[in-house]
C-alpha cells in the first residue's frame, strides 16, 4: 500500500517553500531600494530676513547676521524668542550641502545659556576678528563642532559649526 505525503511535508518541500519566500522578500527589498531616494534629503531653505528685521527692531542689542551671504550657503533654520530667559536669536546655514554653521545670541541668563548650549565643549585658544577677541571652543566628540564665543555688553554671541576655525572666523567677519 502506498503512503501519501499530503499533510506530511518532506524536507525538500520545506526547502522549496523557504526558497520561494526568500525570493519574494528579496524582490520586495529590491523594489523598496529602487523606489527610495538614495541621496539624503537636504533641509528646505528658510526665509529669515523678516524675522531678522523684527528682532533688530524689538531686541535691546545688535542682532547679528552675515551680510552678504555667500552663494554656497543656504539658510535652513531660524529661531527667535523672547521670554523671561531673555531675547534669543538663532540662524543656521548649510554650506556646500554637508557642513553647518550658525549664529546664536542671547541677552538673558548668559551663564546658564552658555552652559546649556556649550555643555560638551572645551577651551581651545582664542581668535581675533576685526579687532575683537573670541574664545575658541571644541566639542568633545569624534566629529566635533567648533565654536567662537564672545560676551560683550550683556550679550553672548556663539558662532558654531562643523567647519574649522578659519571658516568660523570668516563667518564672524561677515556679521553686521
Amino acid at each position: 500500500m502506498a503512503t501519501s505525503t499530503r499533510g506530511n511535508p518532506s524536507l525538500g518541500d520545506i526547502m522549496r517553500s523557504m526558497a520561494a519566500l526568500a525570493g519574494v522578500l528579496a524582490l520586495v527589498a529590491l523594489v523598496f531600494n529602487l523606489l527610495n531616494d538614495q541621496e539624503p534629503r537636504l533641509p528646505e531653505p528658510v526665509e529669515y530676513r523678516d524675522a531678522l528685521a523684527m528682532a533688530r527692531a524689538d531686541y535691546g542689542y545688535d542682532v547679528l547676521a552675515p551680510e552678504p551671504v555667500p552663494d554656497n550657503w543656504r539658510a535652513t533654520s531660524i529661531d527667535v524668542s523672547q521670554d523671561g530667559g531673555g531675547d534669543r536669536w538663532r540662524l543656521g546655514f548649510l554650506i556646500d550641502d554637508d557642513k553647518h554653521i550658525g549664529i546664536e545670541q542671547s541677552d538673558g541668563e548668559i551663564q546658564s545659556y552658555r552652559d546649556d548650549r556649550l555643555a560638551d565643549f572645551d577651551p581651545d585658544g582664542e581668535s581675533t576678528v576685526g579687532g575683537a577677541t573670541w574664545e575658541r571652543l571644541v566639542e568633545r566628540d569624534d566629529a566635533p563642532d567648533r565654536a567662537l564665543v564672545r560676551e560683550s555688553g550683556g550679550v553672548i554671541t556663539i558662532v558654531r559649526g562643523t567647519v574649522g576655525y578659519e571658516q568660523l572666523e570668516e563667518f564672524v567677519s561677515l556679521l553686521r
